[in-house]
């Protein structure tokens, strides 16, 4: 793992001088508000017309997304490592497909060869392809977009989407996505989703997730799915939602979906005063804590323990430290 942040470094350190100077100063937040209120033929547009966007966008990923481990995506997926302990290489297994791989965060922390990854950024897969020349890892990069057929076929035994589903606000995105997720899975393929804080709610939009996902072919493992939260900081708390779940049918021809199913427009309540507390402290390229342990409440605890209270920091904080 730490090899593999070491060349993420290397890999900034070479895209930055490439960066045009008037790109410089967009950020990692707002380069992703931009992206995620268009459509991924508009997104893709607009990182192609804009040369050298893109380049920043990969550079920002990788000094603040990754950062060493203190970033949030690669927060995720040392969590998601961290949750299934022993039982990773029994759900994550054999041949593997990366749906919005980005720079390849998941393979480079979990330690992964010969993965399959896409994305929808050409500037990411580079990025990712760079980093693997440092580490000597064999990944395969490929641009496609999830909204649309997938360029694969029933060839795989797990497929990982590491903090995109969200973005898929469009109910025939999400029908798109998870069909696509059966149709290239072998029969007992592993399907693991994982969702940023403020993609969810409250736990009854957890089960609808969950839930739902019968209507796709799958058979949700309850045990792995749920709410992850760090442990060893409470000032600074880490949490994201996990779905694992297992191919046990193909996609039936019509598929119902309840209008609940899918990932709501919801951010996590803030103030004016919480909101610029947080663009100030989170300027530098740099945090300060890096998580190292992380707890699951499974998607049966999960409603007893919070019921139906909007997840917000300061409720998830409180019952982590009395618990």
């Amino acid at each position: 793992m730490t090899s593999w942040y070491n060349a993420c470094d290397k890999a900034a350190a070479i895209i930055r001088e490439s960066i045009p100077v008037h790109y410089r100063s967009r950020t990692f937040p707002g380069i992703i508000g931009d992206i995620k209120v268009l459509s991924s033929k508009k997104a893709l547009s607009l990182i192609s017309r804009k040369k050298g966007l893109g380049k920043q966008y990969a550079w920002l990923y990788l000094t603040q997304g990754i950062d060493q481990g203190r970033g949030y995506q690669a927060c995720a997926v040392e969590a998601l490592d961290s949750v299934l302990g022993t039982h990773r290489e029994e759900i994550i297994h054999g041949r593997i497909l990366d749906t919005g791989c980005a720079v390849g965060v998941t393979a480079g922390i979990l330690s992964l060869d010969h993965i399959v990854g896409f994305d929808l950024f050409p500037d990411l897969l580079k990025a990712a392809r760079l980093t693997d020349s440092f580490t000597g890892t064999e990944n395969l990069y490929t641009a496609a977009d999830m909204t649309h057929d997938w360029p694969f076929d029933c060839v795989f035994d797990t497929v990982v989407c590491g903090m995109v589903c969200h973005h898929l606000k469009n109910q025939k995105d999400v029908v798109t996505f998870f069909r696509n997720a059966n149709r290239v899975l072998r029969p007992g393929g592993s399907l693991v989703v994982t969702l940023p804080a403020g993609s969810v709610a409250f736990a009854g939009q957890m089960e609808n997730i969950i839930d739902g996902l019968a209507e796709f072919g799958f058979q949700a493992n309850r045990k792995y799915s749920g709410l992850v939260l760090s442990v060893d900081d409470p000032r600074s708390l880490f949490w994201m939602f996990l779905v694992v779940a297992r191919k046990v049918s193909d996609t039936a021809g019509r598929t119902f979906i309840s209008p609940e199913f899918g990932f709501p427009d919801y951010r996590t309540p803030v103030t004016r005063e919480q909101k610029g507390e947080k663009a100030r402290l989170t300027s530098t390229t740099s945090r300060k804590i890096k998580h190292e342990r992380f707890e699951l409440v499974d998607s049966d605890m999960l409603c007893k323990r919070y019921g139906e209270k909007t997840f917000i920091f300061s409720e998830l904080s409180t019952k982590n430290i009395e618990e």
